[in-house]
């Protein structure tokens, strides 16, 4: 009788700047296929295979329980979120594995933590890097952009019924001890990178005990330009973004690299003048190089783990 192969997770060798070589190499897992249920307008990973469309699906609790050996770097993840309310029970399995097996855990998100999560998170904080992906204040923008996502306050103070915390936004995660990078991205142009509207979404989070900060402009290919194209407040961003630049996985349309490094540079110094560590822009997605030298800056992408 043919013995029924077991589900486990795959884990996947992130070909990114930050962690190709060595000890430093970082590997990803996606805890769903499918569409994300965020639908972000301008999600680049719509166009993956894997995450295209259906779903979402999520894998098995028996895929995390029987992996036998965790890798040393995780970024959770590269295509989905692992915060989701779809996968974050099962999030939260992975993080008391991988977590109590010594591995460092890379997380990016736009979701809300549960009181779980951060509580695991709390028992291991020099083995977590936390980004949030929050670019703009404007209800109107992240509406637009951002449809299924929590909002700006939630992102920032967590998601409150009647006085009572029901899921942890970054104010939360921080005073638990996590350190969190503010992930300003996708940035568009003349939307995102005014000098008020940064300004006022950077002391927010500084606010809410954010220390550092990663700027990341937006880009477009042309098979999903249409779906941005759509939008009419994006009209003027799109126009200025028409230069075609090399990323990690092709080529794609941005703003110019000269106006990139001229804003990148302006908007790091208002976040130095806060207070903030500015990380340098990824260059996984941005070829801008890095933002000048006399903007104080902690290690050249936010996957890295040592900024703190």
């Amino acid at each position: 009788m043919a013995v029924e192969a077991k589900e486990t997770l795959k884990f996947r060798p992130v070909a990114l700047p930050c962690g190709e070589k060595g000890g430093s190499r970082l590997y990803t897992t996606n805890l769903f296929r499918g569409k994300c249920p965020h639908a972000c307008t301008y999600c680049y990973a719509a166009g993956f295979v894997n995450f295209s469309d259906g779903g979402p699906s999520p894998v098995s609790r028996e895929a995390i329980d029987h992996v036998k050996k965790w890798p040393r770097r995780l970024f959770l993840s590269s295509a989905s979120d692992p915060f989701h309310p779809v996968v974050v029970k099962l999030s939260e399995e992975l993080l008391r594995a991988a977590l109590a097996a010594g591995t460092f855990v890379v997380i990016s998100t736009k979701a809300l933590a549960t009181h779980e999560v951060v509580k695991i998170l709390s028992r291991y904080p020099g083995q977590v890097s936390y980004t949030v992906s929050l670019s703009s204040l404007s209800e109107e923008r992240n509406r637009f952009l951002e449809p299924n996502a929590p909002n700006a306050r939630e992102r920032l103070r967590g998601r409150w019924d009647n006085n009572a915390l029901v899921l942890c936004g970054i104010e939360q995660i921080v005073q638990s001890g996590v350190h969190i990078t503010l992930k300003a991205d996708s940035l568009f142009p003349d939307i995102d990178d005014t000098e008020e509207g940064m300004s006022q979404l950077l002391q927010e989070a500084k606010a809410c005990g954010v220390q550092a900060v990663n700027f990341s402009y937006a880009f477009y290919r042309n098979t999903f330009k249409s779906r941005l194209a759509a939008i009419p407040l994006l009209q003027s961003s799109l126009a200025a973004m028409n230069e075609s630049q090399p990323i990690a996985s092709g080529t794609g349309f941005s703003l110019p690299i000269s106006e990139k490094r001229n804003r990148l540079s302006h908007m790091a110094r208002i976040a130095s003048t806060i207070g903030y560590k500015v990380i340098s822009t990824c260059a996984c997605k941005n070829q801008a190089g890095k933002i000048p030298a006399e903007i104080p800056m902690g290690v050249e992408c936010h996957f890295h783990d040592k900024w703190f």
